[in-house]
């Protein structure tokens, strides 16, 4: 014998399964970002996707970089709301640059320091290729240019050798192409 539910206690159990299934379904509410612990430092590098909170206003990191203040330059996206902070790329002090880098207090001049590179185990010279606008370059890349050999101090794409405040290259006095030009 089959029991049937009364009209209130059917639409009563009904309620039950739809808001059981939506509360399933529906992702835990993410937590928005707190602008007092994302306030935007000069002196921290910040990679692409990171947020911060800069004169009211919430900015979107474009690529890595430091010292690009929001809202003046490109390298910085606005946002129209409060981003969410879970799991977003956060700002990287510069001693907690990569394994094996140097920190971006390293090289304050562009001809602080001295490098001895550009021969391969069996002693030949290699000269590095030109430097390119279009090419990213990692702490310790070298490139040649005006005449010059450069080495990268910074993570950088698209900074000229010589022409960056903060300096993102350090002139290599000591290769081994310059011995034999």
């Amino acid at each position: 014998m089959i029991r049937s539910i009364p009209g209130n206690a059917h639409s009563f159990f009904c309620l039950v399964l739809v808001l059981l299934a939506a509360g399933l379904s529906l992702p835990a509410a993410a937590e928005p970002c707190d602008p007092e612990e994302s306030k935007w430092v000069p002196s921290r590098y910040y990679p692409a996707g990171s947020a911060v909170f800069h004169k009211g206003n919430w900015y979107e990191s474009r690529e890595l970089h430091q010292g690009l203040e929001p809202g003046i330059t490109f390298d910085w996206k606005e946002l129209d709301s409060v981003p969410d902070c879970e799991g977003r790329k956060q700002a990287v002090e510069p001693s907690q640059t990569e394994e094996g880098q140097q920190g971006p207090e390293a090289g304050n001049s562009q001809t602080a320091g001295k490098s001895k590179r550009g021969e391969t185990a069996s002693g030949m010279c290699v000269r590095p290729d030109p430097w390119l606008f279009s090419k990213s370059y990692t702490v310790g890349s070298l490139a040649t240019h005006g005449g010059q050999i450069w080495e990268a101090i910074r993570p950088t794409n698209g900074d000229m050798p010589g022409m960056n405040k903060p300096p993102r290259w350090k002139l290599v006095e000591d290769h081994c192409s310059m011995e034999r030009q």
